[in-house]
């Protein structure tokens, strides 16, 4: 297998991950078990981080740079002496991560709004600020 093969399968794998991530994260139990040993503090900071993420711009100019950099790639493909099929196939593991950092923020979202249908589930409103001290008023 060619290093453009093993590239394109990693690119592909980590796309796989970023769906399944998307699909199956947090499960209810998953979640469950995150709040019981980390407690309910943690794992609101930790959606309210992926929903700050999700709407960071960040990954989206990475992904249309990475998208710029494929098109002038194939562009100049007469330049680099190979046939633009040739080229076509070294980009191709570029077209699956870009793929994956444009589905990114959509994803985290997702996982957002599970987390947050869970805190309604058990009859808590993910909305509201937790006012009861945390750690420190029980230190005091």
């Amino acid at each position: 297998m060619s290093t453009i093969g093993l590239a394109a399968l990693f690119a592909a794998l980590a796309l796989g991950f970023v769906e399944g991530f998307g699909r199956f994260y947090p499960s209810k139990r998953t979640w469950t078990r995150l709040r019981s040993r980390h407690g309910r503090r943690a794992v609101r900071a930790m959606r309210e981080r992926f929903e700050s993420a999700a709407q960071a711009k960040t990954g989206r100019n990475v992904a249309t740079l990475l998208l710029a950099l494929a098109i002038v790639w194939v562009a100049v493909a007469p330049a680099l002496d190979k046939r633009w099929y040739e080229v076509v196939l070294d980009v191709l593991p570029y077209v699956f991560v870009l793929i994956a950092m444009m589905r990114v923020p959509r994803v985290l979202w997702k996982v957002a709004e599970r987390m947050k249908e869970y805190e309604r589930s058990i009859g808590e409103d993910p909305d509201t600020e937790l006012d009861d001290g945390g750690a420190t008023a029980i230190a005091l």
